[in-house]
Parts: C-alpha cells; structure tokens; sequence
C-alpha cells in the first residue's frame, strides 16, 4: 500500500524530515468539494474525511511550524471567482494546469506515488533540475530524485 489516508500523518513527516521550517508558505493542492461531499454525505460515516477537514481548516487558519509557515490553498474554486467568465466555466481545468505550474515553480514538492498528477510534476521538476521531490509513504517521506539518479521515478499503481 502506497497511500497514506491521514493528513495528520503527512504533516508528521514533513516535521520528522523539517524540524525547522524549510519555505514560508506550503501551498496544498486539495480538492475542498470532494473532501467536503464525503464529510457531509449522511449514508458515510468517513472519520477519516472529517478528521482531514478539521486539520485542514486548522492548517489554513493557524500555519504550520507553530504559525511560522502560511498554508495556502489551491483548487478551482479560486478559478470560479475569477471575473473571466470563459476561466469559470472550465475552472477544473484551468485550476488544474494553475496547480501545475505553482507545483513547478515550488521550492519542495511532496506528492503520492499513486497519482499520475504527482509522478508528472516531479518528471517535469527532474528535468528543471528542481531535485526536492518526495513521495509521501506510509514507511516516511521517500526522496525520489536523489542527485545519483537519471530518470524521474514512473507512475506506478
């Protein structure tokens, strides 16, 4: 098993690998609607979902590092307030591809080995010499582009 299902244990891990914190703002790449669907749908009782939502709301308000890292959030949402109608009504693509390149242009990008979305940017970051690439597993954070290796990993399920 390759996912790690509990927000709380992602955030251990980057604690665990950063006890000091390495950038000023950590910008999570989520989907609020989905994780929001799952926490209010009366037939499921998700713990894990609503757990995720409470820290991810804390996160959001409080910063991580104590309050000395800004946690930013980034999903469609922010497409559909735009005033361009045409971004509005594609605005999961367009947040898509804004979540893409944000994802790039990152100091560190932590991703899941089961998510092409993941394995993609770190290809592109490997190529762009960005080399802070992990993967978050249940074993801890895997850095998956070493200075020794010459292909990015692939996407495997």
């Amino acid at each position: 098993e390759f996912k790690v299902l509990n927000i709380s244990d992602n955030v251990e891990m980057l604690y665990e690998k950063y006890p000091e914190p390495p950038v000023s703002a950590v910008l999570i790449i989520l989907n609020r609607a989905i994780l929001e669907k799952e926490v209010t749908n009366p037939k499921n009782e998700n713990y894990i979902a609503t757990h995720n939502l409470k820290l991810f709301n804390e996160m959001i308000s409080s910063g991580l590092w104590h309050g000395r890292v800004k946690v930013v959030e980034a999903d469609s949402e922010l497409v559909k307030q735009s005033e361009y109608q045409t971004y509005s009504k594609y605005c999961s693509l367009v947040g898509s591809i804004i979540n893409f390149f944000l994802a790039l242009d990152a100091e560190i990008f932590i991703g899941t080995k089961v998510s092409s979305y993941s394995t993609t940017v770190i290809s592109y970051r490997f190529f762009r010499e960005k080399k802070k690439n992990f993967f978050y597993l249940p074993s801890g954070l895997d850095w998956v582009t070493s200075l020794d290796i010459k292909q990015p990993s692939r996407f495997a399920c």
